[in-house]
């Protein structure tokens, strides 16, 4: 029997959701890479989860997807750099770091990364925390934190994979295909995983009225490839110690495609990301675990920009290939005791290392295609490093209630800050010059408490005060001559308020209902340098100061009923306002008002040797949203997708369905319009 799964935590509303649970479930989880609060009593419960059978039910394919399933996160993109981002209760990414298994792997210079990247076969759930974040994951959580939390092998040997295809009427779009494999034997388990994703072009609406750039169908410049591997080795030598290491490999190729009115011609040649890293836990004594993390991550990428849309050559002042490397390596070491009675303590010392090298390459001459050579640029290096240290501790004060409190202090030392360009005091040009270095520490603190009234309720109310450190990119960056330098840049930090009810009636009907505000303070704003000018002697410098003020409030429901067999519906709603206390002329951007989703299942006639035929449908609507701070607006819409899934053999499934049904021509970001309507096929397959 279908079972209705509750997705959900005390801190944040979750979508809730079905789906055929694994028998051994909680097992094939990666539970190294989990980060949670977690008590004697009331469990793992701080964070909102999308399981890996809800990602396939809902055909998400990579995090940005699977994310948007969530109440209270909204998705957008980076449209000229062609990435997926997300806003969660009105946060960036660089307010919500993202983490695979725990690991932090955001982009060191600007702390962004690109979520569009990760493809979801590969993980056993995603995570998000919102109000309360447990300290162990470190400094920069101001807005929550996202973990991407990997398989792990339950059978002696287990195989799983799928593979698809997209069509649409513009013709055959793209395929995929993954394949995972791993073993769990007495002391010691393996898994590794490889998928394969080819996107030829990205199809546009039948409605989509054509501009200067794009004339429809086909999607100018927007092929994307995606080859990923993780792998992991593990040796288990009693039931409570564990120790694991892990490999992950991504290559990605991506296309960007230009605006539909405007002027940039951009690709990413390259773009691929390294991480290896190691987890164990130790049991030391009857009462004290430790855990420990070790980890090295690398990005590397190239963005090409070109002169027009034939993407040929790159004469023009702002035509550039522009390489980063950044490399991070760093790890914690974290103990957790019950050595007290009804508490369970937590202790986290954690280190990170940043460099991030960049420079325009040269550009050689190529007569045949009327290329000139183009000099490129000395290496521009940056460097960080970030202490931090963090104590938690859950008291079950009795059967009722549980009080939950952390406390963090984190400190970041830059070494070193070079640029290429001209002085940025002197005025001199074509040098490379280092900026002064600087730093910043912040404390951040967080309380909370659970009731418990009766059996299937729970009531929560949580305060935290979290901080973001500035960016490199933030303090350093000069916006090609428009910016001025900001060595002494301080973190920005929220107080964060919640209110968090669910509750069950008997299994059939269960729901969710959260109210929180936001508080915004110290926020890294750009402002206008009275009588400093660029160098046209007309046009003021800007620079990047702690003088934002705002606050952002609202509610989230969800819910979930299965009134018969073979028949479940759920939904969420979700409502935000944010305001600039500074000027509130000014508007926030990116985010709508009001998001909504519902869907359904239908159990279809099958034969009783292969049973769980579906019929799955699933309806999104956003409202309106500002792209710009003076009030222009793009407008809402609604996405309907449907699918069949049946069970063909013993191991073996198949599934085909539309998404965007309604053909809707609908953007998140201006000027690029998204996908329409496609029709899909998987074949899946599970041993």
């Amino acid at each position: 029997m279908n079972k209705l799964l509750f997705i959900c935590s005390f801190t944040c509303i979750s979508v809730l959701m079905y789906g055929q649970t694994p028998v051994d479930s909680v097992s094939a989880v990666y539970q190294l890479g989990e980060i949670e609060i977690s008590g004697s009593r009331y469990g793992k419960s701080v964070t909102g989860k999308i399981s890996a059978a809800q990602l396939r039910q809902f055909n998400r394919d990579n995090a940005t997807e699977a994310l948007n399933l969530l109440p209270g996160l909204s998705i957008t993109e980076a449209g000229a750099r062609n990435e997926g981002q997300i806003y969660l209760r009105g946060f960036n990414l660089l307010q919500i770091p993202v983490f695979y298994d725990g690991i932090p792997i955001y982009v060191p210079y600007d702390g962004n990364v690109d979520i569009n990247r990760f493809t979801t076969y590969d993980l056993s759930q995603i995570a998000v925390s919102k109000a309360q974040t447990s300290v162990l994951y470190g400094p920069n959580t101001m807005g929550g934190a996202i973990n991407l939390v990997s398989r792990k092998p339950v059978k002696p040997l287990e195989v799983w994979g799928v593979t698809s295809a997209k069509m649409s009427d513009n013709g055959f779009n793209s395929y995929n295909t993954s394949v995972s494999t791993g073993s769990k034997k007495e002391k010691f388990y393996w898994l590794g995983s490889v998928s394969f994703l080819k996107n030829n072009f990205s199809s546009l609406s039948g409605k989509f009225t054509p501009g200067t750039n794009e004339d429809g169908g086909r999607r100018e410049n927007s092929a994307t490839s995606d080859f990923n591997f993780s792998g992991k080795a593990g040796y288990t030598p009693n039931e409570t110690d564990e120790y694991s290491l892990n490999v992950i490999v991504q290559n990605a190729e991506k296309g960007i495609p230009p605006g539909v009115e405007g002027n940039q011609f951009r690709s990413y040649p390259e773009y691929d990301k390294k991480s290896l890293y190691y987890r164990s836990k130790t049991l030391l004594g009857a009462e004290t675990t430790m855990n420990v993390t070790a980890f090295y991550d690398n990005y590397y990428n190239i963005m090409s920009q070109f002169d027009d849309n034939t993407y040929t050559t790159q004469n023009r002042n702002n035509a550039f290939n522009s390489i980063y490397d950044d490399r991070s390596a760093g790890g914690s070491v974290n103990f957790a005791s019950q050595i007290l009675a009804n508490n369970l303590l937590k202790l986290s010392l954690y280190e990170k290392y940043d460099s991030h090298k960049e420079h325009n390459a040269t550009i050689p001459a190529n007569e045949a295609a009327g290329q000139t050579e183009k000099a490129g640029e000395p290496v521009q290096e940056y460097k960080d490093n970030t202490l931090s240290a963090g104590l938690e501790d859950v008291f079950s004060v009795n059967e009722y209630v549980d009080i939950v409190a952390g406390l963090n202090y984190s400190y970041r030392s830059n070494i070193q800050a070079q640029e290429y360009g001209t002085h940025y005091e002197t005025g001199e040009k074509d040098v490379l010059f280092d900026f002064p270095t600087g730093a910043d520490d912040a404390f951040n603190y967080q309380l909370a408490a659970i009731v418990k009234p009766a059996a299937g309720h729970e009531i929560a109310l949580s305060a935290s005060r979290k901080s973001r450190f500035a960016s490199q990119k933030d303090r350093y960056s000069s916006r090609f001559g428009s910016v001025k330098p900001n060595p002494d840049l301080k973190s920005e930090f929220s107080w964060i308020f919640d209110l968090t009810y669910k509750g069950e009636i008997r299994s059939v009907f269960q729901y969710e209902i959260s109210v929180f505000r936001n508080n915004i303070d110290n926020a890294i704003y750009q402002v206008t340098i009275p009588g400093e000018f660029q160098t046209d002697g007309v046009t003021p410098m800007y620079q990047n100061r702690n003088v934002g003020k705002s606050f952002a409030t609202g509610y989230e429901l969800s819910f979930g009923l299965n009134p018969v067999r073979g028949i479940i519906v759920g939904g969420s709603y979700s409502y935000i306002y944010r305001e600039n206390q500074e000027d509130k002329d000014l508007k926030f951007t990116d985010v709508p008002a009001h998001k909504g989703i519902i869907y359904g299942k239908l159990g279809l006639p099958s034969l009783p040797s292969l049973p769980d035929s579906y019929l799955h449908i699933d309806f999104e609507a956003n409202s309106s949203r500002y792209y710009t701070s003076d009030g222009e607006t793009l407008p809402g819409y609604g996405i309907l997708n449907v699918k069949v899934f049946t069970k063909v053999w013993e191991g073996f499934s198949l599934e085909a369905g539309v998404k965007n049904v309604g053909d809707k021509n609908y953007t998140l970001s201006f000027n690029y319009p998204r996908e329409g309507r496609t029709y899909f096929t998987s074949l899946l397959y599970d041993f």
